[in-house]
């Protein structure tokens, strides 16, 4: 029979004094693994006497490679990474980025948030239905931007919602890690999806050089390629589809721009009207229904042109559109401008381009490269020959904030080499609620300018 023996009092100071020591221990280097994780997060550290320390300080959500004192640090680091941010000196915290160490813009910064902040799935669900909560507050409004990146402090990722479907387009490399959490919460929103279409960047460095091919287009929900957009209501309502298989420049849209058009179509778009780069034939279209007598629509690319007569045939306008499919625009413009053949409304949607700029070194659009002016001033020339006395002309163009006036110049060239004179009569740039700037400071950010000639 075995028979317990009971410690004295000396055995269990000893024992306690062992449990303690050890339990100590544990927690210490439990507290050294808790430091070492808080460490892990790499940090960059900013250079001194930034020209652009202001605009950083003031909120600007983008930092460039050639800003950051310690890139070498960051080389090897995956894409999508957080990454804290300090100054020079390491007094000021800027906050938390996600890096991408090849691209032009190295770090994209998450608005609100402080360094050594954890981001949680929780923390990304809350901003996602914020953003969303935002665009119902107006209206409940179905075809809308929902998600403008920076500024709902989600960098990277664009929401597009047109009724049951939505397309989504991340812009950054590392954005593309959120598609999980966009779905669901997408599907929160709206409920089942028709169909969702995913854009995912995956040049690494991020660089516009391919003129959206550097995108991949991926159809997540649903069998069709084609996305229906529906404006105003009863006998005013129109429908145009568009293909995201066309990409992201020419096959989606632009919520902001359409806005700006939609009210000029409404003052000026009568008598004859040609919609040249036509894209879905949207202008022609709504020209079309509010009256006009004969629309033509010019465009370059044959599924585009397939397009405009599906989406004239579903708005019942097919009778007053005619589509011209033609491998160069600008040459269909100067047979027209030969040929003596005028319209009372002329718009140019000129299609971007992407050229290789060496000195530019920054932007939203990579390293080397930007949307190019070339050919606007010939298009625009031969645009006014062919648009009538006291006819309007109305152009379209991509251009960053600090050089708006160029539109103006470039249209009063043209005017002069087609000896024609006019007026402006609206000019205005697509910052609205449906292509929202992320931050005041960011005079580098491109975006469409609209302009409306009335010629004399």
């Amino acid at each position: 029979m075995a028979v317990a023996v009971r410690p004295s009092l000396q055995e269990l100071a000893r024992l306690w004094g062992r449990t303690w020591r050890s339990a100590r221990s544990f927690a210490t280097r439990a507290e050294g693994r808790s430091r070492a994780s808080e460490t892990l997060r790499p940090v960059a550290r900013l250079k001194e006497a930034l020209p652009r320390q202001l605009a950083l300080n003031m909120g600007h959500p983008w930092i460039y490679d050639d800003e950051v004192s310690n890139i070498g640090d960051l080389n090897g680091i995956d894409a999508g990474t957080l990454v804290d941010i300090i100054d020079s000196d390491g007094a000021t915290e800027l906050g938390v980025g996600v890096l991408n160490r090849q691209a032009s813009i190295v770090l994209r910064r998450m608005e609100g948030l402080s360094p050594g902040m954890e981001v949680t799935q929780e923390l990304l669900q809350v901003r996602l239905r914020k953003a969303f909560a935002a665009r119902d507050q107006l209206g409940g409004v179905s075809f809308c931007r929902a998600v403008h990146g920076e500024q709902d402090g989600l960098p990277g990722v664009i929401v597009d919602r047109f009724g049951k479907s939505a397309v989504v387009i991340f812009e950054s490399v590392g954005s593309a890690k959120l598609e999980l959490v966009v779905q669901e919460e997408l599907t929160r929103w709206i409920g089942k999806l028709q169909q969702l279409t995913v854009h995912r960047m995956t040049a690494k460095k991020e660089k516009w050089a391919q003129e959206g091919s550097e995108f991949t287009t991926s159809i997540t929900r649903g069998d069709s390629s084609k996305v229906r957009v529906e404006e105003g209501e009863g006998s005013s309502q129109l429908y145009f589809d568009i293909d995201v298989l066309q990409g992201i420049l020419v096959g989606h849209w632009n919520y902001g721009l359409e806005k700006m058009r939609r009210e000029l179509t409404a003052c000026f778009g009568q008598g004859t009207v040609l919609d040249a780069w036509a894209q879905a034939g949207q202008w022609g279209i709504r020209c079309a229904k509010a009256g006009a007598e004969e629309v033509v629509l010019l465009e370059d690319t044959l599924g585009l042109a397939k397009l405009c007569r599906e989406n004239a045939i579903l708005n019942s306008v097919e009778e007053q559109c005619t589509i011209l499919h033609r491998g160069d625009v600008t040459s269909e413009l100067r047979n027209m401008a030969t040929s003596g053949i005028r319209f009372n409304c002329v718009s140019l949607n000129i299609r971007v381009r992407f050229e290789r700029y060496f000195k530019h070194q920054r932007g939203q659009f990579g390293k080397w490269y930007k949307p190019s002016l070339k050919g606007y001033e010939r298009a625009i020339t031969l645009g006014a020959m062919v648009t009538s006395r006291s006819g309007y002309l109305v152009v379209t163009f991509l251009l960053p904030l600090t050089t708006e006036y160029w539109a103006l110049c470039l249209v009063q060239g043209a005017l002069e080499r087609a000896s024609r004179v006019g007026s402006i009569i609206y000019c205005s740039t697509g910052i609205n609620e449906d292509s929202a700037m992320p931050s005041s400071t960011m005079d580098e950010f491109w975006t469409h300018v609209l302009i409306c000639v009335k010629l004399s």
